[in-house]
């Protein structure tokens, strides 16, 4: 394993403590994963997901909409997340709440490559203000966009942001000259 390897699960480590260290200052952990991810993970992870949020006792609306959005997360970070020089794919995700919403951060390797793309991508989603000009530009979005080299359409930051009903949090951490640590929080209100 070459030093880039090694400092890129490093970061990760790192970022994924110092989340789970915050968490413990500002809220309660519902959920923390870090590690491989594939369909029988997010299988699992579905069901935990699913008894940890009936266990907060959440509102039918609160539940079915972080659902969605922890599913439609763990699919992003595995059909998108990179992989390092060596296959392996970094990533982590967490679900807390606090008084007032639950949070959702999913974290995965990007190419440096990619990250104007993806800022341009968030800072549209963000950008509106009224949910159903979001709506609009999700159906325009839908009808117009062919799918990716990956499988995908370009939906997923989209319907997180329409579910969550809040302006996504993204942040780039540059890992070194190729990749980069991409984190998405995105939140719900409690009702």
């Amino acid at each position: 394993m070459s030093n880039t390897i090694n400092s890129a699960y490093r970061f990760f480590e790192q970022e994924y403590e110092k989340h789970l260290h915050k968490i413990g200052e500002n809220g309660a952990l519902i959920l923390a994963y870090d590690g491989v991810l594939n369909n029988e993970t997010i299988s699992k992870l579905e069901s935990q997901i699913e008894e940890k949020i009936i266990e907060k006792g959440f509102t039918k609306t609160v539940t079915k909409k972080l659902f969605f959005i922890c599913v439609e997360s763990l699919q992003n970070m595995l059909i998108h997340g990179q992989k390092d020089e060596s296959g392996s794919q970094h990533n982590f995700f967490i679900i807390s709440n606090d008084s007032a919403h639950v949070k959702l951060i999913a974290s995965n390797l990007v190419l440096n490559a990619n990250i104007n793309k993806l800022t341009n991508d968030m800072t549209k989603i963000n950008g509106f203000t009224d949910p159903a000009a979001l709506k609009t530009f999700y159906l325009e979005h839908l009808e117009n966009n062919e799918m990716s080299e990956k499988g995908g359409a370009g939906l997923g930051f989209i319907t997180i942001a329409m579910k969550s009903g809040n302006k996504l949090n993204y942040n780039f951490s540059t890992i070194n000259d190729k990749h980069s640590m991409f984190l998405l929080e995105s939140s719900i209100n409690l009702e």
